[in-house]
């Protein structure tokens, strides 16, 4: 009788998962090291994403959950995912029917690094002759493929586009200015080592998820960043993350 009985739960527990899951399943977050807006430190995930991702999760009664996997992989999970959602991701035209852009960010130039090492002029026409490397599942190697280059290395994360530049690997990086700024600060790289030299292009990057996740899950999340807006939460730490480390790189609002 017992037996049955444990039987018949679990047989009901099975037929509710499924259901539950359309009903809305609960947001998990994806990322990769790409500071200012989020990395792993010696004492665990940091930057401006994940501190907001903490107080919005506050806001929701939840425990902040983030799940760190090289940035392509966090991409194309998303993407594919039912309840996925990852940051910071860049709101590009090709993406733009991929995914769901829920909170926004920050507005990002992209920029060419060099190393010091070389005093050469470096504008877009002789970039454009060397080899550049950019972050591996970007879309912002297309602005390169536009204006025609095509010696474009790609690396896993901003530490090894880092180490290609000062190798000699790569003549420059080219990815978000405060992206790689930031990256030079918090990986032990020093920035009077790297130059920059050149923009190409800018992006408005956001909190992404799939486009499956459920609208009230969504709408969830919206309510709790404008409540995290209209109390200063916010604007706090756009100044202790955006502002006092990219200066003119990255606009005041992060629209």
């Amino acid at each position: 009788m017992r037996r049955s009985f444990v039987v018949a739960l679990a047989a009901l527990a099975v037929q509710a998962g499924p259901a539950s899951a359309q009903g809305g399943e609960r947001l998990q977050w994806l990322g990769g090291d790409l500071p200012p807006f989020v990395w792993q430190g010696s004492n665990g995930p940091q930057g401006y994403a994940y501190e907001l991702l903490v107080l919005l999760s506050r806001k929701l009664a939840r425990k902040p959950e983030l799940a760190f996997y090289p940035w392509a992989r966090s991409v194309k999970l998303t993407q594919e995912g039912e309840a996925h959602g990852v940051f910071p991701l860049a709101r590009t035209p090709d993406r733009e029917a991929l995914f769901r852009w829920l909170i926004p960010l920050a507005h990002v130039h992209y920029s060419f690094f060099a190393s010091s090492a070389s005093t050469e002029a470096m504008g877009i026409d002789v970039l454009r002759t060397r080899k550049i490397v950019v972050l591996r599942g970007s879309p912002i190697i297309r602005n390169l493929q536009a204006q025609g280059f095509t010696n474009i290395l790609e690396a896993k994360d901003y530490r090894d586009m880092l180490r290609m530049v000062a190798m000699g690997v790569a003549a420059a990086a080219y990815a978000g200015a405060p992206m790689l700024q930031a990256a030079m600060q918090e990986f032990g790289f020093k920035p009077a080592d790297y130059r920059m030299v050149a923009t190409l292009g800018d992006a408005d990057l956001y909190m992404g998820t799939s486009l499956r996740l459920d609208a009230a899950e969504a709408q969830a999340w919206l309510d709790a960043y404008r409540a995290l807006e209209q109390d200063g939460s916010v604007a706090r730490l756009q100044k202790k993350y955006l502002l006092q480390r990219a200066g003119s790189h990255m606009s005041e609002n992060g629209e």
